[in-house]
């Protein structure tokens, strides 16, 4: 295997319109094809796992499908086609045939990789499209680290519906562990547009791996604070990431920024239950119960300035928050539902 190839990982869960487009920017906006997309199905409705085959199929020289356990398999064999030659007409889809959350969904991918020989990954959002072979340029930059410290590389990620708008760039995590992005919300002219900056924390939507010291995802986090765990870990075992300016992917960001309400309290619960867990990893003690006391004034904050605010809703949304921190390794989809759901 060619040591300078990567995989492309994009998890799909009930969103192939945007899952299409992601795929096809990949191929129209890359100029080298030194890589292998690998497609995962995150338990989709079978009519859009129907809809994906025959798209693939049609799209694709060599295309192979399969079920997880199959490819995670120590039978299993990947024909030479796959790893030969270039890589813009070849996709894998593996099928997961059930939710299991974001970082272990990916992680299956990872896995098949890891199994291969593979040292490069790239997790790509599936809401994302990429700019003038952004993801190959992110690739020149981690296989050219001389320091032998950069284990990840992200890009400038800007809006998809405003395309003059950053998303971030990365961002910087204090001593409490409090991520602040980097020119998160700025017009592009006021953002240098080349050269690299490191950073400590980039997001999952786009970051390419190296899992020598990067390793798989950690499945203790359903949806959402994988990234930050990664950044952290990476933090601790001394290991940079990079933010390459140069590379430019759009991302449609939207359901995050929907308008509060009553259900979305809901969502603050697992939100802040999953960063004090995570956080109670990774900071000393004293930290973290600071920590807490930021995190109780900011959901209060957030839920006067949404009109939402009551003793009783503020004293059961932690309650509920600090009782499911040290829980969230048992969780599932049905978990997740549940606690988002939930009316105070």
């Amino acid at each position: 295997m060619d040591k300078n190839l990567y995989f492309i990982i994009v998890l799909n869960w009930n969103g192939w319109s945007d899952t299409k487009l992601c795929l096809e920017s990949i191929v129209s906006n890359s100029k080298s094809d030194n890589f292998r997309v690998i497609l995962v199905d995150n338990g989709s409705q079978s009519e859009e796992i129907e809809t994906i085959e025959e798209y693939c199929r049609k799209t694709y020289k060599v295309y192979v499908s399969d079920i997880k356990e199959n490819f995670l398999s120590p039978n299993y064999q990947l024909g030479e086609d796959f790893i030969v030659n270039g890589g813009k007409d070849k996709l894998i889809f593996i099928k997961n045939n059930e939710n299991l959350g974001f970082a272990k969904g990916n992680n299956i991918a990872v896995e098949f990789v890891q199994n291969l020989g593979g040292q490069y990954v790239l997790l790509l959002n599936n809401d994302t499209e990429i700019e003038d072979d952004a993801l190959n340029k992110m690739m020149e930059i981690l296989i050219g680290d001389q320091t032998n410290k950069v284990a990840a590389v992200i890009p400038q990620i800007r809006y998809f519906r405003n395309k003059n708008i950053i998303w971030n760039c990365g961002g910087k995590i204090n001593a409490l562990g409090i991520r602040k992005y980097y020119y998160a919300d700025a017009d592009v002219k006021n953002v240098p547009q080349k050269g690299t900056m490191f950073v400590d924390y980039g997001t999952g939507c786009t970051i390419l791996m190296d899992l020598h010291k990067t390793d798989r995802l950690s499945e203790k986090f359903f949806f959402g604070e994988e990234d930050l765990e990664l950044a952290l870990r990476l933090k601790k075992r001394g290991f940079k990431t990079v933010c390459l300016l140069d590379a430019i992917v759009y991302h449609k960001v939207g359901a995050s920024r929907d308008k509060f309400s009553d259900k979305f309290i809901g969502n603050m619960v697992y939100h802040y239950a999953q960063r004090l867990s995570n956080l109670k990893d990774n900071l000393n003690p004293v930290y973290w119960r600071i920590t807490v006391v930021a995190h109780v004034l900011s959901s209060i904050r957030l839920l006067l300035a949404n009109k939402k605010f009551s003793l009783k809703i503020a004293w059961n949304m932690w309650k509920d928050i600090l009782d499911n921190v040290n829980n969230l390794e048992k969780f599932t989809q049905a978990d997740f539902a549940r606690i988002s759901r939930k009316v105070y």
